[in-house]
């Protein structure tokens, strides 16, 4: 009996001790797999967010793609206006050559019927007339060749930040197609967010700039300023001053009469080239001995100032060398003169440190 009771003891106690070793490897097993599954939910999410940026990064990169063939389009467009604006100019350059031939034919004859005296008085009056009015046909003729040559430079210059710009497009969506096809495919269905909470649709608030920010923006706008006003280089490249557009160089100012013509060649220069890039410059001829700007384009009873004439020639600064017609056909009765570039901004003019050239001294041409 005894015997049977220890056996019995023993039975008992060895399943005792495998159901605690089952129960220990179940818990295992359990604590394994829950350790799985979070892995499991953590790579869908990762997964998930992968998914995401390449959708968008995709849709970035179709921006960009149609960006190009818009670039390429707007150039092409910009191609076609500048070889219409070519041959117009070419056709008035030889329509203000012949008026300007013929004013001086009529020049010509008006004094030799000058020196006979009385009898000539009714033909010199009629081409005088002739004469004034191919002078006012020139001004307007002139008036808008130098608007056509002004958009002929802008279209230009518009044509090469286009390309320019098309170039660097072109680049960054084959950069991005490249970095696209090294990313692992991602699956077609992606886990449904989790805890997401919806949010009301293109919803911005409005941010009012703090005192501090507006300080330092106005700060920085007067900083941006004075560098303009004295950090700013005038290269005066050419300057010429002539009777008549065609005409030789002017080297004294013999007469009232004599100088029309003002042809200059300038580029700038700043050790921050981008605050003077796409700002407005003015150039002035400027008489010392009146102390007046000497109108560009003067007003007369057909054909009026531009908008910025009384204060000499507006020009926009494209980072490029800049061409300037100035013509003004009054009397020019001081001795001295000199060529002024101002700043022009909201409606102001401020005075660069480096921006005056004398160009004629009692008379005398001083320019190279």
């Amino acid at each position: 009996m005894n015997s049977m009771t220890k056996k019995i003891a023993i039975v008992v106690s060895a399943s005792a001790v495998i159901t605690l070793a089952l129960i220990a490897v179940i818990f295992g097993k359990n604590g394994h797999i829950k350790t799985l599954e979070q892995t499991i939910v953590k790579k869908d999410l990762v997964i998930s967010e992968e998914r995401a940026l390449r959708e968008d990064a995709e849709a970035k990169l179709q921006v960009y793609k149609d960006s190009v063939v818009l670039l390429a389009a707007e150039n092409q467009a910009l191609h076609l206006k500048i070889d219409e604006l070519k041959g117009t100019i070419s056709k008035l350059n030889k329509i203000i050559q012949k008026h300007d031939d013929k004013v001086v034919a009529l020049t010509a004859e008006i004094n030799h019927l000058k020196e006979g005296g009385k009898r000539n008085a009714d033909r010199i009056k009629e081409l005088e007339q002739e004469r004034e009015v191919r002078l006012i046909e020139m001004e307007k003729i002139d008036k808008e060749r130098n608007a056509l040559l002004l958009e002929k430079q802008n279209r230009e210059l518009q044509q090469q930040h286009k390309e320019s710009e098309l170039k660097k497009q072109e680049s960054f969506v084959q950069q991005q197609e490249k970095e696209m096809d090294k990313q692992d495919p991602t699956p077609l269905v992606a886990p449904a967010p989790i805890n997401q909470s919806p949010s009301a649709p293109n919803e911005v608030s409005e941010v009012k700039p703090s005192e501090e920010l507006q300080a330092a923006i106005a700060t920085r706008q007067q900083e941006r300023l004075n560098n303009v006003m004295h950090k700013t280089a005038v290269k005066f490249q050419s300057i010429s001053l002539r009777n008549r557009e065609g005409s030789n160089d002017l080297k004294k100012i013999k007469d009232e009469d004599s100088w029309q013509y003002t042809f200059v060649d300038l580029d700038l220069d700043n050790i921050d080239k981008e605050a003077i890039m796409d700002e407005e410059f003015i150039i002035q001829l400027y008489d010392l001995d009146k102390n007046l700007v000497v109108p560009f384009n003067e007003r007369n009873i057909a054909y009026p100032n531009s908008e910025m004439g009384a204060i000499g020639y507006k020009f926009k600064y494209e980072g490029m060398p800049v061409h300037i017609r100035y013509i003004n056909t009054q009397p020019k009765e001081g001795r001295n003169y000199e060529l002024r570039l101002v700043y022009f901004k909201d409606d102001m003019t401020f005075k660069l440190a480096n921006g005056k050239k004398q160009i004629v001294v009692d008379g005398k041409v001083t320019v190279d």
